[in-house]
């Protein structure tokens, strides 16, 4: 038959209410009628109406007390209950996850304490059950005892005066113990069902009680438990410091809980243990002193929490070790996680940007704040709930990084924004790589435009027919259209030729080279080049041997002279000298032409990079020649570089590695090992040259 327990429900949180509501009225096997109220003076209101009688409907069997109300908080609140109605029994349901709170509420007689989000129907409901019999039982006892000693000053009384009311005394006597036994049989019958294990022990810890739940706990058979010790079930330190806990309240009441519950190793019958929570409790009735102990087996909750513990550490790693800057902001956008990778990336620590919004330091752009502050608007509002941006970024030392923001957003029962979880892509150098290809392109279109142009004029003019009579014209016009195809030639061989060194597709074939044979070589090329110059270049061999591929080196320094001759005045002349050099070989090309600016010595061997724009328009060269000479002494491991004074004329120098001899067909050991990485960068350990 369906029972109806009459529940006066103390709780401030609608929500909450709604939830124990729901709960409880899963719970099929009894019928719940719930009393709320939201305020202790509400509550000390209904009690005050309330009826003793169980059937009427101002009657509560038990009271749900929230500890955390708007006028009282903490144990006040029960206090004033319990005092104020001592046979209501009070049942402690809070959000206050509190050991020692818990412990001072079980002492001043709360019938349980639970933790709100730790308890299912069942659970409630089992600890409503046991509330309201434990006070039933606990006022039965107390009724019995008063009875009793009542009877007994009766019957004394009654033997003195008539000996004939002996026979009803004891008649009233017998009633008495069979209340009695039908209260204790009622209690064991709700020990028996209880899921937990209760185990009860005499003071040399013998059981004497072993419920159902501890059957399927254990595994052992209540015959089989009963009248052995509890050093069968538990470790010893847990009964020993209990026991020894007991001796010192014995005196203090007849029945008192010891401790809260712990944690605490069980061992099974078949002899595997597991994690379970127990606690104990002293009961004396007369001159029988019990010890009664409540477990609860804890592995499925153990194993869930451990599951839950390992998903939260991956995800936790995984946070932290994204190759994506991972960040948290919580709904009102300010940070909440910050990554080691995005620490990595902005170069502020956790500690210096938790908590605060991204205008609260400076992080973003002042152009992007205004669209920026529009998506966080709209993300916070829930119109959208993921997006992708490309923002501009500070990092700590005032660099601005440019980043791709992979934002997603967790939206609360209200569709509005709960958090937004971004990934951040740091993509600076794509952005300069981009930037860079669009530059290239454009200046390889104008290169090759102005070129084009101009042989397009020259053939257009040619094909009109117009110059038939002027034949000094027409070979003017040629002659600038072969030029401007030369260039163009040259142009377009130069980028090729730059973009097969620099993937890698041109193979150095390297080979021991004299030095001087080298050096003769580019000098033989260049020679019609001086003489038509008027330049005189002045060759200083120190001899010695080098590892490379000659034709690759001899374009090399037929660049390096081409350029010092160019740049020359009449009559001047260029030097071209080599040294040895631990290990490897410096050449130089020095000259007293005019020099290159400071600003221009870092950016002088970029492609289409030259001194003065009149060079690129005059047609004498393509802007590549100087990038072309760093390639091909990048490929060698060597490094080049250039020093020059405005006015005074120019050094560029380049090492590479020396041949120990001339027979070598492969390098000595050591001139095979890897060459140090190519630069433009003056090295400490050379000299200058002039």
């Amino acid at each position: 038959m369906i029972t109806v327990l009459k529940i006066l429900l103390i709780e401030d949180n609608p929500g909450d209410i709604r939830l124990l509501q729901e709960i409880l009225r899963e719970v099929t096997t009894t019928r719940c009628q719930i009393t709320p109220v939201m305020t202790l003076a509400e509550a000390i209101a209904k009690l005050a109406t309330s009826s003793s009688d169980r059937d009427d409907d101002r009657h509560f069997d038990v009271i749900l007390l929230d500890l955390s109300l708007p006028d009282s908080q903490g144990l006040g609140s029960f206090l004033a209950l319990r005092d104020r109605n001592p046979n209501v029994p009070i049942v402690v349901l809070t959000g206050l996850d509190d050991q020692n709170l818990a412990i001072l509420a079980m002492q001043q007689g709360a019938q349980d304490y639970l933790v709100k989000g730790q308890v299912d129907s069942h659970v409630l409901l089992r600890s409503i059950r046991y509330a309201i019999e434990r006070e039933r039982t606990e006022t039965a006892l107390r009724q019995a005892k008063n009875e009793l000693e009542q009877r007994v000053r009766e019957r004394t009384h009654d033997l003195q005066q008539i000996n004939d009311r002996l026979q009803r005394e004891l008649l009233e006597r017998q009633k008495a113990e069979a209340a009695l036994h039908i209260s204790r049989s009622r209690f064991a019958g709700i020990l028996e069902i209880a899921s937990d294990g209760i185990i009860a022990i005499d003071r040399e810890r013998t059981i004497t009680l072993f419920n159902q739940g501890a059957e399927q706990i254990f595994g052992y058979p209540a015959a089989d438990a009963i009248g052995r010790s509890l050093d069968l079930l538990l470790p010893s330190d847990f009964v020993d410091v209990r026991h020894d806990r007991t001796a010192a309240v014995k005196t203090e009441a007849t029945s008192k809980s010891l401790e809260t519950r712990q944690q605490v190793v069980g061992t099974r019958r078949d002899g595997s243990q597991f994690p379970a929570e127990a606690s104990i409790s002293y009961l004396e009735l007369g001159r029988e002193q019990v010890y009664t102990i409540i477990l609860r087996d804890v592995t499925a909750r153990q194993q869930t929490e451990n599951n839950l513990r390992d998903a939260l550490q991956k995800l936790d790693f995984h946070f932290e070790n994204s190759p994506l800057a991972a960040i948290e902001w919580d709904r009102e956008f300010r940070v909440s996680r910050w990554s080691a990778t995005a620490e990595k990336i902005f170069g502020w620590s956790s500690a210096q940007v938790l908590g605060k919004r991204p205008d609260e330091w400076q992080f973003v752009v002042p152009q992007d704040l205004d669209r920026i502050s529009e998506t966080m608007n709209r993300l916070v509002a829930g119109i959208e709930t993921k997006n992708v941006t490309v923002n501009r970024n500070y990092c700590q030392d005032g660099t601005i990084v440019h980043c791709e923001w992979y934002n997603s957003v967790l939206l609360d029962d209200t569709e509005r924004m709960e958090s937004v979880f971004s990934l951040v892509l740091d993509v600076t150098d794509r952005h300069q790589i981009e930037r860079m290809k669009d530059e290239f392109i454009s200046v390889v279109s104008h290169e090759l435009r102005t070129p084009l142009t101009s042989i397009y004029g020259s053939l257009k003019m040619l094909a009109s027919g117009l110059l038939v009579d002027r034949p000094d014209k027409e070979q003017r016009l040629l002659k600038i259209s072969v030029e401007n195809t030369d260039r163009l030639m040259r142009l377009v061989n130069d980028i090729l030729d730059i973009e097969r060194i620099e993937s890698g597709n041109v193979q150095m074939v390297k080979s021991v080279w004299k030095v001087s044979e080298l050096m003769a070589k580019a000098v033989e090329a260049i020679e019609p080049l001086a003489e038509k110059a008027g330049v005189t270049v002045s060759v200083s061999d120190s001899g010695g041997h080098v590892w490379v591929d000659g034709d690759r080196t001899i374009q090399t320094f037929t660049n390096l002279l081409g350029n010092a001759i160019k740049f020359s005045n009449r009559g001047s002349t260029v030097w071209f000298t080599s040294g040895k050099q631990a290990g490897q070989m410096l050449f130089q090309v020095r000259d007293c032409g005019r020099g290159i600016p400071k600003d221009k010595l870092d950016v002088i061997f970029e492609r289409f990079q030259q001194v003065d724009a009149s060079d690129a328009r005059s047609g004498e060269g393509t802007g590549l020649g100087l990038a072309i000479c760093r390639s091909i002494i990048q490929q060698h491991g060597g490094q080049i570089w250039v020093e020059s004074v405005v006015g005074e004329g120019s050094t560029f120098s380049c090492i590479l590695p020396r041949s120990p001899t001339a027979h070598d067909s492969q390098p000595k050991s050591g001139l095979l090992s890897e060459p140090p990485l190519a630069s433009t960068k003056r090295p400490t350990n050379f000299t200058s040259g002039y």
